[in-house]
């Protein structure tokens, strides 16, 4: 059983995230086993990077997906730590494009002007990240297309999503700083 830390959540909930199956017949069915979002050690080393232009290194470049250990339970996998630096079992990346990020008010609105609130939706379709789904991660910094290159800025496991052909899979991440 998982201990609720209000003090914890507060200080942490700087991010919301929200999943969604989109069927083949174009109907969404939110996933609401998504909630928590851990920012990892990581974040840390992608901002001074990004606050000094180092030479390499870009903000927000991938999304990635992974099964997680085949000894995570369905139902409750363990909870990330701030020390991770990359998924526990990845098994798909996909690029996040500036198209894929909005900056967003107070009331999750899209704004014209910077904020300092970012959603970044990407949608893995019918052919992208087909199987068991326990963990995602957004990666910055030096990564490429190749698992597990990059600075891990995040990670969240949930509950099993078992993506299939014939649904797409979408995830919209809220992010304050």
């Amino acid at each position: 059983m998982k201990i609720f830390d209000e003090k914890y959540i507060m200080a942490t909930k700087h991010w919301d995230v929200l999943a969604y199956l989109i069927h083949e017949d174009g109907t969404k069915e939110l996933i609401r086993a998504i909630d928590h979002n851990l920012v990892v050690e990581q974040i840390s080393v992608a901002i001074a990077c990004l606050m000094k232009s180092q030479a390499g290194y870009s903000g927000l470049l991938y999304w990635a997906v992974g099964s997680g250990l085949e000894t995570w339970s369905d139902d409750d996998p363990p909870d990330p730590v701030e020390t991770d630096s990359m998924l526990a079992a990845e098994t798909y990346r996909k690029a996040i494009t500036s198209a894929d990020m909005i900056f967003i008010d107070a009331n999750n609105i899209e704004s014209v002007t910077p904020t300092n609130r970012i959603q970044v939706t990407v949608t893995f379709g019918s052919a992208e990240a087909n199987g068991k789904l326990k963990e995602f991660g957004l990666f910055a910094g030096t990564a490429t297309a190749v698992s597990n290159t990059g600075l891990m800025i995040n990670h969240k496991t949930h509950q099993l999503i078992t993506k299939t052909s014939i649904v797409e899979l979408a995830y919209t991440l809220r992010l304050t700083f």
